[in-house]
């Protein structure tokens, strides 16, 4: 992996502060902020996470990109590092934004402040990334008006990128728990099932709401925004590095690749 180490600085889905968790008007954010840096010093739940997310971006030198719920901006950085034009990182909460301007330093690198369902205008980019977005939306119609958001970003054949729930996680099945994630509670509701989540820090679990809704819903969704039709991508054992698939064993990261919580897909935008 020739990237930052994402258990030390990737965002993921229990950033505090991602534009659907309105974490920066919470009192306890600094706290959280500190329970998700203890977090990501300790679990393996990112990595193939991370190496999914490089699959499927693919090629962007040269590429303006804009990266949704940037978070402390790891995957703008991340972007750039393969050699984008520019970069730019939207996340709801201020905190957030500043904390990844002072993470970055790069004036090719920039963040703003912004809502993901009604982005200002940013210009016109060739990808969109989008990583534990759509899975905070809190209905079908707050998803297109999300993906919407992407689709005006995006120039004529641009691409959506995207690194979600998996549609087909067990919620019953093997869980994540080694990998510092744990499922609490999956009720299952019209287009999806609502999660109850907790990141495993040393000191504290953060608990999470989030949503994993149905591949048909994502599909829907994305249509009415203006894309073309998904195509989905699961983890497999070469989004893990290979120096951290042999240390820990097969047998470790066997349920992170036979029961996946993180999916990705990507939908272009027709020419």
């Amino acid at each position: 992996m020739a990237h930052t180490d994402p258990q030390q600085d990737s965002d993921d889905p229990g950033q505090a502060g991602q534009a659907p968790r309105r974490a920066g008007d919470d009192p306890q954010y600094d706290r959280v902020g500190d329970l998700y840096r203890q977090y990501k010093m300790s679990a393996t739940a990112p990595v193939p996470e991370l190496g999914l997310f490089l699959r499927l971006l693919g090629d962007v030198a040269g590429q303006r990109v804009l990266d949704l719920a940037t978070g402390y901006g790891f995957y703008a950085r991340t972007a750039h590092g393969l050699g984008t034009a520019e970069v730019v990182g939207v996340d709801l909460s201020p905190e957030m934004v500043r904390r990844a301007e002072s993470a970055t330093g790069d004036p090719a690198v920039r963040f703003h402040v912004g809502d993901a369902r009604d982005l200002p205008d940013l210009g016109s980019f060739d990808t969109v990334t989008a990583v534990w977005l759509f899975n905070y939306a809190d209905s079908p119609a707050e998803l297109t008006a999300m993906a919407a958001s992407a689709r005006r970003a995006l120039r004529p054949g641009g691409r959506l990128v995207a690194i979600t729930v998996n549609p087909g996680y067990e919620v019953h099945g093997p869980d994540w728990t080694r990998y510092g994630l744990r499922v609490h509670r999956a009720e299952p509701a019209e287009g999806r099932h609502r999660l109850r989540i907790a990141l495993i820090a040393p000191e504290a679990d953060i608990p999470l709401s989030m949503s994993r809704w149905d591949a048909d819903v994502y599909a829907r969704a994305l249509a009415e925004a203006g894309f073309g039709p998904p195509s989905w991508a699961l983890p497999d054992e070469e989004s893990i590095p290979a120096e951290e698939f042999a240390s820990r064993g097969a047998d470790y990261w066997a349920t992170a690749l036979a029961n996946p919580f993180p999916a990705g897909f990507t939908a272009a935008v027709p020419d």
